[in-house]
């Protein structure tokens, strides 16, 4: 009796319809076969380790099916689970998935504060007495604006286009259910709901960082790599610092890049080694160098690595980089859009960790 009751006669809509809003009406006519199926109440569900339970968009329970020895699962609701784009193509009746590493975690830019945005930053969490270091994200979607940072009630927010981040002393994740996560870096984080906008809330040494997509533009995956970016201004990571540029030399890098044709686009680092300074950035036959006390940092259209025998690393915001050594200095060599970026100590005094750090926060110049 209890088979009788579970088994369903299934049209297609059961995998896609269900989940793929207003898709409904393309699937009448010749396309849709009849089946026997039956709702597997019995599979359960884990996503990065822990428990999911695939719900709809009026928060109904949706449950795997087994047809034929295989198991079909929604996939509306696992798409928004693991970060997946999905939508329905009504002219060519096709579902259309954007995985992570194609379009999402790919479309990332590291945050280049001008020196004005930093003292507001530092005038932001002054107010609060005992908590008074600056953290800041260092990461952004690529599509994405820095608008301002403000002091709230018990914290402070960076307000972007399509971001909120926000640090504070409070836990906002305590009091909800939600689907606990490992970040890149191994830190614990918390996905939850508390309305209509998913929220993401993990610890950062004395504080709590949350980030949210008002707007729903960014994607979860995108969210938790932006989250590995939120660092302490002047300790990033192991002693690095923001770079802070003033207006004349913002004027003079982009001088720099306006003498190539087809290359004036101008990119900079972002962060320096805490014990180093900026000093100039000058043209050469093909790219742009930055030189500081300790580093020099060039932009180039050309692949210095090439022809070397090199060592590859992923660096932190997931970008492919390969470390050479053409004569007594280490180079660490990185494609950024159109463009190579090459990094160095030539005193020594930055080891490769510092390097690699630094790279990710290589941007284009807003």
């Amino acid at each position: 009796m209890k088979n009788n009751m579970m088994k369903k006669s299934v049209l297609g809509a059961m995998v896609l319809g269900m989940t793929i809003t207003g898709a409904a009406g393309v699937y009448a006519g010749t396309n849709l076969q009849k089946i026997t199926a039956y709702l597997n109440s019995g599979i359960g569900i884990k996503v990065n380790g822990s428990a999911y339970a695939p719900t709809d968009a009026n928060g109904g329970k949706l449950t795997p099916i087994t047809y034929h020895d295989t198991t079909y699962l929604p996939v509306r609701a696992l798409a928004g689970a693991l970060g997946v784009q999905l939508t329905f193509d009504p002219k060519t009746n096709q579902v259309v998935i954007t995985t992570n590493g194609s379009q999402q975690t790919a479309d990332l830019a590291s945050i280049g504060y001008t020196s004005a945005q930093i003292k507001e930053i530092q005038t932001a969490f002054a107010a609060f007495d005992g908590f008074t270091t600056p953290y800041m994200p260092t990461l952004m979607a690529a599509n994405d604006t820095y608008k301002q940072a403000s002091a709230t009630g018990d914290g402070v927010n960076f307000v972007f286009s399509h971001m909120i981040v926000n640090v504070s002393p409070r836990d906002y994740a305590f009091d909800y259910e939600g689907t606990n996560v490992t970040l890149s870096n191994g830190v614990k984080a918390k996905w939850y709901k508390p309305s209509d906008t998913d929220m993401l809330t993990f610890k950062l040494d004395d504080r709590y960082v949350t980030l949210s997509s008002m707007d729903g533009a960014l994607s979860k995956a995108q969210l938790e790599k932006i989250a590995v970016g939120v660092a302490k201004q002047t300790d990033s990571t192991a002693g690095l610092a923001i770079v802070s540029y003033s207006d004349a030399q913002f004027k003079a890098i982009k001088t720099a890049f306006a003498g190539f044709d087809g290359f004036t686009t101008a990119y900079a680092p972002t962060l320096m080694a805490g014990d180093d300074a900026f000093k100039q950035a000058a043209a050469s036959d093909d790219g742009v160098s930055f030189l500081f006390s300790h580093m020099r940092v060039s932009v180039s259209p050309r692949d210095y690595s090439y022809g070397y025998d090199s060592t590859k690393v992923t660096l932190s915001n997931g970008v492919q980089a390969n470390w050479y050594k053409p004569s007594d200095t280490d180079m660490l060599t990185f494609k950024l859009d159109d463009r190579f970026v090459t990094i160095s100590s030539p005193d020594g005094a930055l080891n490769k960790a510092k390097m690699q750090e630094i790279a990710v926060g290589v941007a284009k110049l807003k």
